[in-house]
């Protein structure tokens, strides 16, 4: 085991799917929209330097029945994660915690919406934590973040503040309420570049044409999906 992991947040297509009236609109049935973003979130943490052989690599899944659906990640090196919980705040709150427990020095956790997210901002959030920083948070554009990373000096913190403030990836507007926690308690995070999440169809369209001018992480399960379901009709 390494001391350091990046944890992919995954989504699988259920009743409460983020994606379900998305693939709708794009008279997708059934909705696939989750299937291929999270085939591109895996690529991109398995492309961090140093996956694998100096950082570990995890996936948080959603709860099934002997975990059969993720043995070729578990084959291809990826820890598992289950995403226990009866909401989001509490299913992050409770993979960050069992990182604690497994005896991890630090952890990246990634949001299951940016599947082209630069590898280079995770890069950057494991340098940062490597040095003085103990947190770093990456923003989204439109509230929240789309990553949060903590040594384990600061995670129980950390922990109890996404708790209280009902932390979760998207919901919107919520950064400053979660900063101002996180300084009243001492904690000062370093802050990565913004991105985008995966919403609506806009957001798919961008992602897209991000693709075709090499900005952002290469998400070529998204791309070829888009490509067949929106840009050839």
């Amino acid at each position: 085991m390494n001391a350091e992991i990046v944890i992919g947040f995954l989504n699988e297509h259920t009743s409460k799917c983020p994606y379900r009236q998305l693939s709708s609109n794009i008279k997708d049935k059934p909705c696939n929209v989750c299937n291929q973003i999270n085939r591109d979130i895996s690529l991109l943490i398995a492309n961090v330097q140093g996956a694998r052989k100096t950082i570990d690599v995890g996936l948080a899944v959603v709860p099934c029945e002997g975990l059969t659906p993720y043995l070729p990640y578990q084959i291809a090196g990826f820890k598992i994660f289950v995403q226990n919980g009866e909401n989001e705040s509490n299913r992050i709150k409770n993979v960050l915690s069992e990182t604690l427990m497994r005896g991890y020095d630090s952890v990246i956790l990634i949001s299951n919406r940016v599947p082209n997210l630069p590898v280079d901002y995770i890069e950057e959030a494991l340098k940062i934590l490597r040095k003085e920083n103990d947190t770093v948070l990456g923003p989204l554009k439109n509230g929240m973040f789309y990553l949060i990373g903590a040594k384990k000096t600061s995670l129980p913190v950390v922990l109890r503040l996404i708790e209280k403030n009902n932390f979760t990836f998207n919901r919107v507007n919520g950064q400053f309420g979660f900063l101002n926690s996180l300084k009243q308690k001492g904690i000062h995070p370093y802050i990565l570049p913004q991105w985008y999440l995966i919403r609506t169809i806009d957001d798919l369209k961008k992602l897209y044409i991000d693709f075709q001018h090499g900005i952002g992480w290469k998400a070529r399960w998204t791309h070829d999906y888009l490509k067949k379901r929106i840009f050839s009709l």
